[in-house]
């Protein structure tokens, strides 16, 4: 929990004076620790990262997040999801509901995946029925792929990206390098050909004129009753 604190003290420092931060921890239950407040407002608070309920609810936090906080909120907003991906306990939301959601709101999400495999072997050696640590063993290692997917898509479907951390010492840099991506950001606009109907998926392909340049985007959208009626979509 120290390392994560000071993980998240350090991309709160790397912030602009007119960013809000809305900050969510998540065990076996969805904490609100702050609504959307500016950095002044921020630091007024003060906030408390315990771990006390067990349970890692990722697909109802992300689920919660999305749709009923960021939704109501207007302007460029983006997610910085770390977790290492693993799902245990969610009854309000699943995987395929959150990538769902991602592709039709107009968000884009960071995922940090620290890589808790190594705390693998320490846990199996609490159980001492030889069947059942290989079947957890067996089935952690399945929800580790399936939590990897996972917050690769995410990144993917939103036009974030995905870090990779195997010791949350390497966490504050890469918080540092999303803050800086999210300050070269542009934002493109544009009328679909054909009326956009509720539901349906469209692709989108952003190119660059010049070259050794790297572009970052979302690939598709799904659209809404609400941007199809308007006839446009970003």
């Amino acid at each position: 929990l120290q390392a994560i604190r000071a993980a998240a003290n350090a991309f709160i420092k790397r912030l602009r004076p007119n960013d809000r931060l809305l900050l969510v921890s998540f065990d076996g239950r969805i904490n609100v620790l702050t609504e959307a407040v500016t950095l002044t407002e921020l630091r007024k608070q003060k906030l408390r990262l315990d771990a006390i309920h067990d349970g890692t609810l990722l697909y109802d936090t992300v689920g919660f997040v999305l749709n009923q906080r960021l939704a109501a909120i207007p302007g460029r907003k983006a997610i910085v999801l770390m977790t290492d991906g693993v799902d245990n306990g969610s009854r309000q939301a699943s995987l395929k509901q959150n990538l769902r959601d991602a592709e039709e709101a107009n968000v884009v999400i960071y995922t940090v995946q620290y890589n808790t495999m190594p705390q693998l072997p320490e846990r199996l050696s609490q159980i001492s029925n030889l069947k059942a640590r290989e079947h957890v063993r067996t089935k952690m290692i399945r929800d580790y792929g399936v939590g990897a997917n996972y917050l690769q898509s995410l990144a993917e479907k939103t036009g974030g990206r995905i870090y990779r951390a195997d010791d949350l010492a390497d966490v504050p840099q890469m918080f540092t390098a999303i803050t800086d991506e999210l300050g070269r950001q542009y934002s493109l606009g544009y009328y679909p050909k054909g009326e956009a109907q509720p539901g349906e998926r469209r692709d989108i392909k952003v190119q660059t004129r010049i070259p050794n340049l790297v572009v970052r985007a979302r690939e598709s959208y799904v659209a809404t009753g609400k941007a199809s009626g308007a006839g446009g979509q970003d």
